[in-house]
């Protein structure tokens, strides 16, 4: 196998695995963690997750898309592993339009609550932590945790893609075409 070829399934994999497990901890511990502070807080505390997470994972879906797309380009198009690095190709940078489209709206709220905190503090006033809508800092931080998860399954499947892709194409081929019975030897 090609030495280009080598390495980019080892960026692809190790880039998609990592913006992976670094989005779902985002929805599985982090959000949950700044949940238990007070609203002001934990708005600021949901903006620093964001902000970071965000800075970390753009790149991430970046290098991997350029990774599987190289890989794509290399393979035969009538391949099963050209049409897994074309999807992953296609998902791991979409989560970049799906944090604009689907979370862009609770991304706004919770940024511009955290603005009226910071401008409430800075003149010694108290607010609600409601938002205009009703919903509280706590409930949008959930709101977004649970979106965050949508993204992380995009995340997911083109990982899969790109590790499915890399395994030897003659043993996937041979398992699918295989009985449950005949994988188990009986």
């Amino acid at each position: 196998m090609p030495t280009g070829t080598v390495i980019a399934q080892t960026v692809g994999i190790t880039t998609s695995l990592f913006l992976l497990g670094g989005n779902a901890v985002l929805s599985l511990v982090a959000i949950p963690a700044a949940m238990q502070a007070p609203a002001a807080l934990a708005v600021k505390q949901w903006h620093t997750i964001f902000t970071r997470g965000g800075a970390i994972s753009r790149p991430l879906a970046l290098i991997s898309a350029i990774a599987t797309g190289y890989l794509a380009y290399k393979q035969d198009p009538k391949s099963t592993p050209f049409r897994l690095n074309v999807a992953a190709t296609i998902l791991l940078p979409s989560i970049v339009p799906f944090t604009l489209l689907v979370l862009g709206p609770t991304n706004n709220k919770l940024i511009a609550k955290k603005e009226e905190f910071a401008a409430a503090h800075a003149k010694g006033k108290a607010i609600k932590a409601n938002t205009a809508d009703g919903e509280t800092v706590h409930e949008l931080m959930d709101k977004w945790a649970t979106l965050n998860v949508a993204r992380a399954v995009l995340v997911a499947a083109g990982a899969l893609c790109t590790v499915i892709a890399a395994v030897n194409k003659r043993e996937v081929a041979k398992l699918g075409s295989m009985s449950m019975a005949s994988r188990l030897g009986w």
